[in-house]
């Protein structure tokens, strides 16, 4: 049902005969629908393919030069000058039975056009979201970086992270787009929504402090709230939404949602608890800092965390690969830790005496016995 009145809006706004109500209508279904955005985009670019330049296009360059002084960090340009210009409205009351069956007319010919142009796109454009032209910026491992996004908002990325942004990022919605380590501080904006996308969960803030990890080839995304409110979304549950309080941690089972779907009801119910898990975030006593927050302040910290996730984070810290040659009693043992600009030797013999292991360094690769 809200897919039909979506597009009955966007028709209306598309035309420029779109009352403030139906704006605002429309507005709302991509507040609580957010994966119709890029939909949305993709008719305006179609609709529209020339804008004309407008004044924020300096602004946008402007914010890029910024991101290329920054070091430890990649930036990839857009392809194109695409842009979504606001499209006036005006009185239309007075031909309103004409227009509503014009209207009609003209959603069913735009859902023919974009169904023929999504369907019909050349191999090289498989995701219509490439359409729209975006910026990604990149930390290697071994590094960590901060940027000041369009809005004001600022990011610090981990090692080995991806964070990527569309240009027209910050009209009606901010989506970004992370893999890896992230730590926002957004700007409050209580009319454009800001929503992280990652490959299990989606994040949808209106200002708010918080830390996200998620990592592909981490067994958990995790979700950690400082200040504020978040709504989380699971993929593969939809119409799940969790709202986290200040101080609470989600942490979702990646590996066991890839096996479950919506589509399979039974497992996904028989499977949700060990998928879904609410705690409470563990503080630094000293200064009050969070630990799922330290690394920004250039601090290592294991937090109960097995061997196996230990040596993945070891690997991001300082660029290495670790071979680890242990039973599983000892891949189990849990370590706590923080360590403060420690190098990688001085973190190892530290860990050694802990877990009772032994390892060995040669060039890049750590190898544990």
């Amino acid at each position: 049902m809200h897919e039909e009145k979506f597009w009955l809006l966007l028709s209306v706004k598309l035309s420029g005969e779109a009352t403030p109500e139906e704006l605002e209508d429309f507005d709302e279904i991509i507040k609580h629908h957010p994966e119709l955005s890029w939909q949305a985009q993709l008719m305006l670019q179609m609709w529209r393919p020339e804008p004309e330049a407008s004044s924020t296009e300096d602004f946008f360059n402007r914010h890029l030069q910024r991101l290329s002084n920054q070091p430890d960090m990649q930036i990839i340009p857009p392809r194109e000058d695409i842009q979504n210009p606001e499209i006036p409205g005006e009185d239309h009351e007075k031909h309103k039975p004409l227009r509503w069956l014009l209207l009609l007319s003209g959603v069913a010919a735009m859902v023919i056009v974009f169904f023929f142009y999504y369907n019909n796109r050349s191999p090289v454009n498989a995701n219509a979201k490439q359409q729209v032209a975006s910026n990604t910026v990149t930390t290697r491992k071994g590094s960590k970086s901060n940027i000041q996004l369009p809005d004001g908002s600022m990011v610090w990325l981990n090692a080995d992270s991806k964070l990527t942004y569309d240009e027209n990022f910050g009209g009606n919605f901010r989506e970004i787009h992370l893999e890896g380590e992230g730590y926002f501080e957004v700007m409050r904006d209580e009319n454009r929504p800001f929503i992280i996308h990652t490959k299990t969960i989606d994040i949808r803030v209106l200002g708010t402090i918080f830390n996200v990890k998620a990592y592909d080839a981490e067994a958990s995304t995790e979700t950690s709230l400082i200040k504020g409110s978040v709504e989380v979304t699971l993929h593969n549950s939809p119409e799940k939404k969790i709202i986290l309080k200040p101080n609470e941690k989600l942490r979702v089972n990646n590996k066991n949602f890839e096996y479950t779907t919506s589509a399979d009801a039974e497992k996904l119910k028989a499977a949700e608890d060990m998928n879904i898990v609410v705690g409470k975030i563990h503080y630094q006593k000293k200064d009050s800092m969070a630990l799922d927050a330290l690394w920004i302040r250039n601090k290592l910290v294991f937090d109960a965390e097995s061997l196996e996730e230990v040596m993945r984070k070891i690997e991001r810290w300082y660029n290495v690969k670790v071979e680890i040659d242990v039973d599983d009693n000892m891949k189990s043992t849990q370590y706590s830790a923080i360590f403060d600009n420690e190098n990688l030797s001085q973190v190892m013999e530290a860990l050694k005496i802990t877990g009772s292991f032994s390892y060995s360094v040669n060039k890049d690769i750590v190898t544990i016995k």
